[in-house]
């Protein structure tokens, strides 16, 4: 993806941030035509608690969320979270849930593939501009 393009998302990712914040979650519950959740995740490193907003795929009960990092070389930082701590609380539909983060492999990772794209094909720019393993997550509620 090229860097005006990441620069033209992150804006519009804050511009979101800021309705969705201003209006306690009700609204700004898509984007693009995507449904949004916020991931609330404890920083691998600093042990901080880290809020991002993402989009997600799939089941309201189990949402998938998809690290492409707008295409980025890298993982995204909640990815390298929830590896070290997969507990986690979500927020969507307005309403917030323990979640327990499972990264999905395997069939159930190009099954879950095959959701995010059927969703957007966008997914699929990403997949080409990626150098690298797409990680996804699917949100069980924590027991």
């Amino acid at each position: 993806m090229v860097e005006t393009d990441r620069r033209k998302l992150r804006f519009q990712w804050k511009a979101h941030r800021l309705i969705w914040n201003l209006s306690g979650g009700r609204l700004g519950r898509k984007l693009l035509g995507m449904p949004v959740l916020e991931l609330v995740t404890t920083g691998h490193k600093s042990g901080q608690e880290r809020k991002i907003l993402i989009f997600y795929v799939g089941s309201e009960n189990a949402p998938l969320i998809v690290g492409t990092n707008g295409g980025a070389a890298y993982d995204p930082a909640w990815v390298k979270n929830l590896r070290a701590n997969p507990e986690a609380q979500a927020r969507w539909n307005g309403k917030w849930r323990d979640v327990y983060a499972v990264e999905l492999t395997g069939n159930d990772h190009e099954e879950a593939w095959q959701t995010a794209v059927a969703a957007s094909e966008t997914y699929l720019v990403y997949e080409k501009t990626a150098t690298r393993h797409v990680p996804i997550y699917r949100l069980d509620p924590a027991s």
